[in-house]
């Protein structure tokens, strides 16, 4: 049997606009929180991380503190090594009276001067509550890695949504809708559907006539999709990002 599968956001869609006043991932995507164990008018989480040398490689340190709680409650910590296409996670749990948890990883270095991951923590619905992007070299040195404005797009975006949406046959699916503003010709733009070691990215375009585009993943009878997390993007001509957002996939049923 061909299988269907159930998908969820992990946090609502992050757009160009949030990164015009700072260059920090974690700012950027805690606007975007939608966790129900954090509700937005608590204070968001705290993270710290560090790294230190150690034989072969580095031992890299993430802690963070949810304030605030009112029962005992599951996290996850995830560090996803881009470069390295692997990804590391480690459960915790955090109560009012020590809302605070670490998480330890060693890194093999193979040589390489520098590395980077993205740390996150994830709650008991794997809804995102932190993400940082971190730069780490052999010393043990680390710099959050700066998203600036070379890394934007300059068109406007208006449109971006994540929809269930539902053919004639009754068969679901899960497409992001992108759109631009204030075109005067048509702009090439790429939406792309990617988990660790899958991505399915496609080539769209944007007109004053048809300002929006969009690319789908289908949810029944999908035999070129798995359970796990997703990451949906889309961005520009020229790989400036203008929209993204994280779901959750499981099995049906």
């Amino acid at each position: 049997m061909v299988p269907s599968f159930v998908a969820r956001p992990s946090l609502s869609v992050v757009r160009k606009e949030d990164f015009a006043d700072t260059s920090l991932i974690p700012a950027a995507f805690a606007r975007h929180v939608t966790s129900r164990c954090l509700p937005p008018d608590r204070s968001p989480v705290h993270c710290s991380y560090a790294a230190d040398e150690a034989e072969g490689g580095v031992r890299l340190r993430f802690s963070s503190k949810v304030p605030g709680l009112d029962e005992p409650t599951l996290l996850t910590h995830r560090f996803f090594f881009v470069d390295r296409d692997e990804t590391r996670e480690r459960l915790h749990l955090v109560t009012p009276e020590e809302p605070e948890v670490a998480s330890e990883v060693l890194v093999l270095m193979d040589g390489a001067e520098r590395d980077y991951c993205h740390a996150s923590v994830y709650d008991g619905e794997n809804r995102l509550l932190a993400v940082h992007a971190i730069v780490f070299d052999q010393r043990g040195r680390t710099v959050p890695y700066p998203f600036t404005e070379r890394y934007v797009s300059p068109h406007t975006l208006g449109r971006a949504d994540l929809d269930e949406v539902t053919d004639d046959a009754g068969r679901r699916a899960l497409r992001f809708t992108v759109g631009l503003t204030g075109l005067t010709g048509p702009v090439p733009i790429a939406i792309a559907w990617q988990s660790m070691g899958r991505i399915d990215r496609r080539e769209l375009t944007c007109t004053p006539e048809a300002p929006e585009a969009h690319h789908e993943i289908a949810l029944d009878a999908n035999p070129l999709l798995a359970p796990g997390d997703w990451v949906v993007i889309a961005v520009d001509e020229h790989e400036g990002f203008l929209a993204q957002s994280l779901v959750s996939v499981q099995p049906a049923g």
